[in-house]
């Protein structure tokens, strides 16, 4: 699954107010992967600072419940609470990265299925500002018995899983890096 194109020209991207979401399909016109884009308010070096800080995605991001890096591979367990119990997978995934520009987990074992989750840092003119863009996408029907039984019931959920999830990535990521910087400190 390829989360590697601009989703939005990057003038488009740094004068919007809120972050952008473009939604993929997949060859039954169902989503099965979303990019979301936002301007962030600190220099892509802070916001790489945070996406490449991998281990501390589970302190970070919502449903990361563990993660561990050891060179190339990331083990990540999930943590869906649902009303009274909790729903719980794990996946591990190849870590790539151009540093300072690009980090990509790309499935390997676990669940869910075909996995993909890309981050982007893009320098903008503003030398105290950046370009975050998260991209995430997945085999949702490998995540059990109780995704399918929802989706079966609700078709309509597959339609916010992707855009939620991007943009609960990008929205996580771009505070955090916000909240430590800054200005005049770059």
């Amino acid at each position: 699954m390829d989360l590697s194109d601009l989703p939005f020209e990057l003038d488009t991207i740094v004068n919007a107010r809120e972050p952008l979401l473009r939604v993929g399909m997949d060859a039954d016109k169902r989503p099965n992967r979303a990019q979301a884009a936002a301007r962030v308010l600190a220099p892509p070096e802070r916001v790489w600072q945070v996406v490449s800080d991998v281990e501390r995605y589970a302190g970070r991001v919502p449903m990361m419940d563990k993660v561990t890096l050891r060179d190339e591979m990331a083990t990540v367990g999930l943590k869906f609470r649902i009303a009274v119990f909790s729903a719980k997978f794990s996946f591990k995934a190849r870590a790539r990265s151009e540093a300072g520009r690009m980090l990509e987990l790309s499935h390997v074992e676990g669940e869910p299925r075909d996995l993909v989750l890309r981050f982007d840092v893009l320098p903008v003119e503003d030398p105290a500002q950046s370009v975050l863009v998260a991209g995430i996408g997945f085999d949702i029907s490998s995540l059990g018995w109780l995704v399918k039984f929802f989706l079966k019931h609700h078709p309509e959920i597959q339609y916010g899983v992707f855009p939620g999830s991007a943009l609960t990535l990008v929205d996580t990521l771009r505070r955090e890096a916000e909240l430590a910087f800054v200005p005049g400190s770059a």
